[in-house]
């Protein structure tokens, strides 16, 4: 089971809770009533504003209740949200439109809400079963430029549904209606904007201040001050009649008769796929939400825990008749702001909207709707994304970085956007989610290639004899060495088969290097399978590095059946054995892979330019050692005091505290290793392991300390040709390095 979530202690919760529980439901009742309106704006006259005020509260109350018992984070307070009562306005809308509403009056009405509210039951079901599959953070995997798109589209909705109060009418039929506008009252306007500043002014200056309810109360100081004073300015219509009644289950009675169930039946479709966009829009805002709240808590909630609780909360507020239900970022942290944690003060905040409910409903209904349309401008322009202003200010002072990765952005926000206002929110997002594909599949195709080059530029490891190296300083630039990165699938297999249809002349090997290939799927298998096929009819063996029958990448071939006993020949651990294999296939067409002969120890570099008696003593001091296929001659951190040269076989340095082996360099017969260690001292950084049969004399630092006493000659001419040594090896190494850099 996932860690519970700790909470700070506070012994002063019983004293506290109901105080603090208090002063969150009056802060957010501003915010709560103009979401009320907001969601059921659609609704003809001014019935609505009733119907949608009573929703609001029904959703702090009945779903508010069921979530601060279900909740699991340090502050478990829900409310409903702009986004999604937008959301379910359009539904209300669309239901609205529905011949069979309007020919059944008041009983059309309480269908239309009746069909409202199974959405919202159904979003609660999908939440359930999203915390039961375990997708509580799949929300968080919404790509950025669709969210962004979605987020302003919402802000954009917002504020058109915010015009007809703003201008003081009932309703606007069209945007730009001239017989509406001409009947507008600038009052309203001026009271509407006027409320808007003062949020805003709070809300800049006084950060912690509850700047809608401030605001709310300086809109209503306005307008009781400007009826006295101006009597005949007209302020629009007021929020009418509220008959508080009480909070009830009982939203889907009306399903009852048969006209509503015809509704529901006609328009089980949009139901539907309205819960489902406020199941996802809804559970993306509510996780954000706790992770803001785990991280100023320093807590941890569990996603699948408050799916389910949210998915129980809403199927709450839908019995009583209420809107969509989010985990309350604002609330939570005006709550843990005043050190009122867990889920006493959610519950006093409950009961405290129960008062309100019951004391505010006869003051309320003559607030101008223009004051809550004031304060429902600073929501929709807080809903819009800030980093869609990043991007703009970019794209205006002209991006340092890619101009066409930001030029794609943009258009996907815009994208989104513009069907989100036109064609409604389920368009937007299976716009946005193909946006988001086709861009991915883009993206990935142009970056499975991370470089493209010969193996001149990453010879092996293996040191090879000075013929076969001649041969190979040429040689190498006729293979071709693909280092690929990301994932190999079907929006990027075209571009691997792409890359290797231009291949250097008289190519013999294509080196694939999957270091930090992550993952392939079929279509990516099968165009390697592809690729394998079409080589070798041209007569080009292909290497994969990296691809080994026993790992990740080789056991998914091997599923997909892509990995033949053939081809499991040509799979390397990683690159530097590909390449290496590369090397002895070049080597092999010119007969120059012959060389790992015996080389008498006298002929070897380290006994070079010594006299015949010099030479003897130094023999006599460096017998034979036999060395099996796979034997270890030392391991890392033995102690280095013998120097080795190698006169028959293949010995390699490697590490194998890595995966897979690490190898540093492959020796030829003739080769000394060991000498740095025994010179300076330090321990064996790396095992060393024959390859072969093989042989090597070792020469240790006491018997090089007794020829050097002996004869001083000898010790200064072995010096010098251990130090010649290591300058060749340090010479070949730099010009690798410089080869690879270039």
């Amino acid at each position: 089971m996932p860690d519970q979530p700790t909470r700070p202690r506070n012994p002063h919760s019983w004293i506290q809770a109901p105080l603090h529980g208090a002063i969150n439901a009056v802060a957010w009742l501003a915010v709560l009533l103009t979401l009320g309106l907001l969601a059921f704006s659609p609704l003809p006259g001014l019935g609505g504003a009733a119907l949608g005020i009573a929703a609001a509260f029904a959703t702090v109350i009945g779903g508010g209740l069921v979530y601060a018992l279900a909740g699991r984070t340090a502050s478990p307070v829900a409310s409903a949200s702009s986004a999604t009562a937008v959301v379910l306005a359009a539904l209300i809308a669309r239901l609205l439109q529905d011949p069979g509403v309007a020919a059944t009056g008041a009983g059309g009405v309480s269908a239309v809400l009746a069909c409202a509210a199974v959405s919202v039951g159904l979003m609660g079901l999908m939440q359930i079963a999203g915390g039961l599959l375990g997708a509580g953070s799949i929300g968080m995997y919404v790509p950025q430029p669709v969210l962004a798109g979605f987020k302003n589209g919402v802000a954009l909705l917002i504020l058109i549904s915010q015009l007809p109060p703003l201008l003081g009418l009932p309703a606007l039929t069209r945007l730009l209606d001239g017989d509406a506008l001409a009947q507008a009252h600038p009052a309203a306007t001026a009271l509407g904007l006027g409320t808007a500043a003062v949020v805003w002014g709070v809300a800049r200056w006084r950060p912690r201040a509850p700047a809608a309810l401030v605001g709310l109360m300086a809109g209503v100081a306005a307008f009781v001050a400007a009826r006295w004073f101006w009597p005949q300015a007209s302020f629009g219509p007021p929020l009418g009649e509220l008959a508080g009644r009480l909070v009830w289950p009982d939203a889907l009675l009306p399903l009852a008769t048969q006209s509503a169930r015809d509704l529901l039946q006609r328009h089980a479709a949009d139901i539907a796929q309205t819960a489902a966009v406020m199941a996802v829009i809804g559970s993306l805002e509510s996780m954000l939400a706790a992770i803001a709240i785990d991280r100023s808590t320093r807590s941890r909630h569990d996603p699948r825990r408050e799916m389910l609780a949210l998915g129980a909360g809403n199927i709450a507020s839908a019995l009583c008749g209420g809107l969509p239900l989010v985990l309350s970022r604002a609330r939570s942290m005006l709550l843990i702001k005043s050190g009122a944690m867990g889920r006493r003060p959610v519950l006093w905040s409950v009961l405290a909207f129960v008062g309100l409910f019951a004391a505010a409903a006869p003051l309320l209904q003559w607030l101008p709707r223009a004051v809550l349309a004031g304060i429902m401008l600073t929501i929709a322009w807080a809903l819009v994304d800030d980093w869609t202003w990043q991007l703009l200010r970019r794209w205006l002072r002209g991006s340092s970085g890619s101009p066409a990765a930001l030029n794609q952005s943009l258009a996907m926000v815009a994208a989104v956007w513009i069907v989100t206002v036109w064609f409604g929110f389920v368009a937007a997002v299976l716009v946005g989610l193909l946006l988001s594909m086709l861009v991915f599949i883009f993206r990935m195709n142009r970056g499975l290639v991370r470089s493209r080059g010969s193996a001149a530029l990453h010879p092996s490891r293996r040191i090879h004899l000075p013929a076969q190296e001649a041969v190979l300083q040429t040689a190498r630039q006729r293979v071709l060495v693909l280092q690929l990165e990301g994932a190999l699938f079907f929006g990027s297999a075209e571009r691997l088969l792409l890359e290797v249809d231009w291949l250097p002349p008289d190519c013999p090997c294509v080196v694939l290097d999957f270091k930090r290939i992550g993952s392939i799927d079929e279509s990516g298998a099968v165009a390697l399978q592809s690729l394998w096929q079409r080589l070798r009819l041209q007569g080009v063996r292909l290497l994969l590095a990296g691809v080994m029958p026993d790992n990740a990448l080789g056991t998914t071939l091997l599923a997909y059946h892509c990995l033949d006993d053939g081809q499991a020949q040509d799979c390397c651990p990683d690159l530097d054995r590909a390449v290496e294999a590369a090397e002895a296939l070049l080597l092999a067409e010119v007969g120059t892979a012959v060389p790992r002969h015996a080389l008498l120890l006298a002929d070897a570099p380290l006994l070079g330019g010594l006299s015949a008696l010099q030479r003897e003593r130094v023999l006599a001091c460096m017998p034979a050692q036999p060395l099996a296929a796979g034997a270890l001659l030392f391991h890392q951190g033995d102690a280095a005091d013998r120097l080795y040269v190698l006169t028959e076989g293949s010995v390699s340095i490697i590490r194998r505290d890595t995966v897979p082996d690490q190898r540093y360099v492959s020796f030829p017969p003739g080769m000394v290793f060991g000498e740095t260690a025994m010179l300076d001292g330090g321990g064996r950084t790396a095992d060393a392991v024959a390859d072969t049969a093989s042989v090597v004399h070792e020469l240790t630092l006491a018997d090089f300390d007794r020829l050097s006493a002996a004869d001083p000659a000898l010790g200064a001419a072995l010096s010098r040709n251990v130090a010649r040594h290591l300058s060749e090896r340090l010479r070949s190494a730099a010009v690798a390095w410089q080869a690879a850099g270039g």
